[in-house]
């Protein structure tokens, strides 16, 4: 995963620019200046910088170190005391962290498909609830794969700005039952093109919920988008809140 990632890191925010529909979504938890939040996945840090001036502290980690050093450096310019970046792997988190230590956590932008297995993912849930405070929530967010799978979906729209044109694609054939995502990205300013392929589990409402039950989730709600629409199964998005 990291090649995927380090060879797009200085371009992250191009692509993904934190949109106000999330900031709007997550600004409606009640964030408070006692809380302590985590993001996992955090990538270049915008997530982090947004909510830390409503929280106590805010914990970002990510497996890719390029990513990780954007988000520091932005830490340096920014002059935010409360946030942390580390490099980590989210399935390591019950190792980093103590239990009950936050009550957000937050695992956005798709990040949950690189967890290759039910199983896999079964075992993350688990210890996001341990570390989850009492009436702490787990807040994420993949896209729609039911509506992919069904589809069979082969391009995902088209991501152009003045910066980059970034192309996704993905293969259902090649290594069933996951998914092989190709993308290319082409940098404006200088006609640099880089092409990259990783494999994804195409995670499913109805996986989730079974993976629900099994842990201390005394509350699951499924969202379509950051709106606070109710999922169903034309949606692009598939957004989870489950309390603990």
């Amino acid at each position: 995963m990291n090649k995927f990632y380090q060879s797009i890191a200085r371009h992250y925010d191009h692509i993904f620019p934190l949109s106000d529909g999330l900031k709007k979504f997550l600004y409606t938890f009640g964030i408070t200046n006692t809380d302590h939040i985590l993001d996992i996945g955090c990538a270049t840090g915008e997530v982090v910088f947004y909510l830390a001036p409503y929280a106590q502290s805010v914990t970002g980690i990510d497996l890719d170190p390029d990513l990780i050093e954007i988000a520091r450096s932005k830490k340096n310019e920014r002059g935010r005391k409360n946030v942390a970046f580390f490099v980590r792997d989210m399935l390591d988190i019950d190792n980093v962290f103590i239990p009950d230590q936050f009550r957000i956590v937050l695992c956005l932008g798709n990040t949950l498909v690189h967890l290759l297995s039910p199983d896999t993912i079964n075992n993350f849930l688990g210890k996001v609830s341990n570390i989850l405070s009492g009436n702490g929530m787990f807040i994420f967010q993949i896209l729609n794969y039911e509506k992919i799978l069904e589809q069979r979906t082969r391009e995902l729209p088209l991501i152009d700005n003045d910066k980059i044109i970034f192309r996704r694609s993905y293969d259902h054939d090649t290594q069933k039952p996951l998914l092989v995502f190709d993308t290319s990205l082409t940098v404006k300013a200088s006609s640099e093109t880089i092409n990259n392929s990783i494999t994804l589990y195409p995670l499913r409402q109805e996986e989730l919920i079974q993976m629900s039950n099994r842990h201390l989730y005394r509350s699951i709600q499924f969202y379509g988008g950051f709106d606070g629409r109710a999922f169903n199964a034309q949606h692009d998005l598939l957004i989870g809140v489950w309390q603990k």
